[in-house]
């Protein structure tokens, strides 16, 4: 199957900058508490090296070449049902973790990989649903994914 990313709407606030910044939420996890993914055990049940195979392969099916070096995060919300939200921060900084912008196409593509990825767990607190706020973060050498982290 192919898979074409379709360009997320950007925008640029104070704050951060976000992609996706539609804000609907389901209805059944309206009313429930949202955590952090370390407190939850949200953590995308693919290891790492996995993920890098995978991200890597996204990638090279188009005839882009992307370069450097540093991170690229999305921080988003999993919902109560596993299901994860579409407004979505987007954190970039170099080997140094200074500020600094990738090229678009690449962060484009980098969201539109993380789109793919349905396997997000749903977690309990006190033995109720939750819905909990996690991170992705590509690491890059040369434009080119060397770890997803957590």
């Amino acid at each position: 199957m192919s898979y074409l990313p379709a360009h997320a709407q950007y925008l640029p606030f104070h704050e951060g900058e976000y992609l996706d910044t539609t804000t609907t939420r389901n209805p059944a996890c309206a009313k429930t508490m949202t955590l952090p993914y370390f407190a939850m055990d949200g953590k995308y049940p693919r290891s790492s090296a996995t993920l890098v195979r995978e991200a890597t392969a996204f990638l090279q099916r188009g005839s882009r070449k992307f370069n450097g070096s540093g991170y690229i995060t999305f921080r988003f919300v999993v919902d109560c049902a596993g299901y994860r939200q579409p407004m979505t921060q987007v954190l970039q900084t170099d080997a140094s973790y200074a500020a600094i912008h990738f090229r678009p196409e690449l962060v484009q593509e980098l969201y539109a990989f993380l789109k793919t990825l349905k396997d997000w767990r749903m977690v309990t607190y006190s033995g109720h649903a939750v819905s909990y706020f996690t991170y992705l973060t590509f690491k890059l050498t040369d434009g080119k994914v060397v770890a997803v982290i957590p």
